[in-house]
């Protein structure tokens, strides 16, 4: 994610039987997982928080690991990494201070699961093994785990199945309950003689609707799709094929988020049209082009590159990372509102702290409520690396290399294409590395500030 070499062009990434398949055959996709150059164990710096004084004691530390590897994990069995070949998941957290998370275990029957912690308490939701709604049994996460979560604790993911009528689907969790939202095998509305084939990440919002991407099978050929469960009907958004509003028509399609008024946005390679890639919205039964590659970046140059990984707050605006062209800096964080495109950060930008941005992770994260977060490299200053958010203050440090958690553990690194993510009341999750004695232990890391 950061230091970082340049996404490729080629495609984007799709369903994943049809990923694998594309792996296979020695085809990049469009955007590569971007590496961090900069990572390792930076000279400690000054814990989080106020310096304790003589007269008055320091505030709590918000920052707490929420999961450690090598701790016991519920059902069974020890945490052993919380991501899948140096690609971790993120771990979204909702208003309340839920957070779901992915993890692949050791000494346990099960192989991999997924995980709710609420209230301190941390239950599974499911787990490789388990029973599959409409038979079978789970047997992963796909190879890319990313759960999403609603603010009433309704987790959605992907997985795939052993045994069943169906070997992949996209389910919901609620209080126990796994239920299915769409299977393979079944039906794809709206694409003639179609059926779904496999899954990519799901996004869920507070109604419980749920869109997700899917690559569907169509005799010989497969395609890319976008559905959106809303009430119990299954409705297509966009496929591989159909025409793109201003021109030319949708050759690739990346995983859409979803927000509480119902307006999903995703990424896209576009075929035969003035722009090679875009942003798009869906809102009200209209898709609209919110940024293309080659369209005017703010303060200079042009979009050249767009990440695949997008996010949405309620108002609509959309947060993305991209390349630029024609300027210095090359690289920045973007908000994309309805009629305007705002930049974040970019290279060699101050950073809170000290230092200036050396590099960004692809998936800025934002919250409902409009607060960002992200991660970046440093140079110079007192992290190599650290996770950051922008809201109504600017730009704000919430961790690097050295600061410590609440039971003092410092941390030591942040681990290759590290996840983060942002939730309302100014909550953040991340992954990082901590610093256990003469050890480092993978966690996932929850920012909880106190309530002003």
């Amino acid at each position: 994610m950061a230091g970082f070499s340049p996404w490729s062009a080629s495609g984007l990434l799709a369903g994943t039987g049809q990923r694998l398949t594309i792996a296979a055959a020695g085809v990049a996709c469009l955007w590569l997982a971007v590496l961090w150059a900069s990572l390792g164990v930076a000279p400690p710096a000054s814990q989080v928080g106020a310096v304790p004084t003589e007269t008055a004691p320091s505030p709590p530390v918000p920052l707490h690991a929420i999961a450690v590897a090598a701790a016991a994990a519920p059902g069974g069995g020890q945490y052993d990494r919380f991501g899948i070949e140096m690609q971790p998941a993120p771990a979204p957290v909702n208003a309340r201070g839920d957070v779901t998370f992915f993890a692949r275990l050791m000494r346990s029957a099960a192989g991999e699961a997924l995980f709710l912690s609420h209230d301190g308490q941390t239950v599974v939701v499911a787990a490789s093994g388990g029973p599959a709604p409409g038979g079978g049994t789970l047997a992963s996460f796909t190879e890319h785990p990313a759960p999403a979560l609603n603010k009433l604790g309704t987790v959605a993911f992907a997985a795939t199945i052993d045994g069943g009528r169906s070997t992949d689907a996209v389910l919901t969790w609620t209080r126990g309950k796994l239920t299915s939202v769409a299977q393979s095998g079944a039906k794809a509305p709206d694409i003639s003689g179609g059926v779904f084939f496999d899954f990519g990440r799901p996004s869920i919002n507070d109604a419980g609707d749920v869109a997700f991407l899917t690559t569907v099978r169509r005799g010989r050929e497969t395609l890319d799709a976008i559905y959106v469960s809303a009430k119990g009907h299954l409705n297509k958004l966009a496929a591989a094929g159909d025409a793109v509003p201003d021109g030319g028509v949708f050759s690739a399609l990346a995983a859409p988020v979803l927000n509480n008024k119902g307006i999903v946005a995703f990424a896209a390679v576009i075929e035969q049209g003035q722009r090679p890639a875009g942003i798009f919205v869906a809102a009200d039964g209209t898709l609209r082009r919110a940024i293309g590659a080659g369209d005017a970046a703010p303060e200079g140059g042009i979009f050249s590159r767009l990440s695949e990984h997008v996010d949405i707050d309620d108002a609509g605006r959309i947060a993305f990372a991209a390349f630029l062209a024609q300027t210095a800096p090359r690289s920045g964080i973007f908000i994309a509102g309805d009629h305007d495109v705002s930049r974040v950060a970019a290279l060699g930008t101050a950073a809170p702290g000290g230092g200036t941005f050396a590099s960004f992770g692809d998936a800025p994260s934002l919250a409902p409520d409009g607060r960002l977060a992200f991660i970046a490299a440093i140079d110079g200053g007192n992290g190599s690396t650290g996770a950051f958010t922008y809201g109504p203050n600017g730009i704000e440090r919430v961790a690097t290399v050295g600061d410590s958690i609440a039971d003092t553990r410092p941390i030591a690194y942040f681990p290759l294409n590290a996840a983060i993510a942002a939730g309302a009341g100014n909550r953040v999750t991340f992954h990082a590395g901590l610093k256990s004695g003469d050890d480092q232990v993978d966690a996932i890391v929850l920012f909880a500030p106190a309530a002003p």
